[in-house]
């Protein structure tokens, strides 16, 4: 009798599912803070990365998907 022989995914079956998601919850509010900061310093600055906006809200509603996808 092997009392090694068990299967830890049937005590934590969902573990990395809950890693991705938080991962992607983190990363989406860090692109929403640096979207803020990027047209604040527009008041400042008087220029507008517009380039570089357009990527970040590209990259939240990639990762807004995913994690709708997770969820389900």
């Amino acid at each position: 009798m092997n009392l090694f022989n068990f299967n830890l995914r049937q005590y934590l079956p969902n573990s990395k599912r809950e890693d991705h998601k938080k991962y992607l919850a983190d990363n989406i509010f860090l692109l929403h803070r640096e979207i803020l900061e990027d047209v604040l310093s527009y008041n400042r600055t008087g220029v507008l990365p517009i380039k570089n906006l357009k990527h970040k809200a590209g990259l939240v509603y990639k990762y807004s998907r995913r994690l709708r996808l997770i969820d389900m």
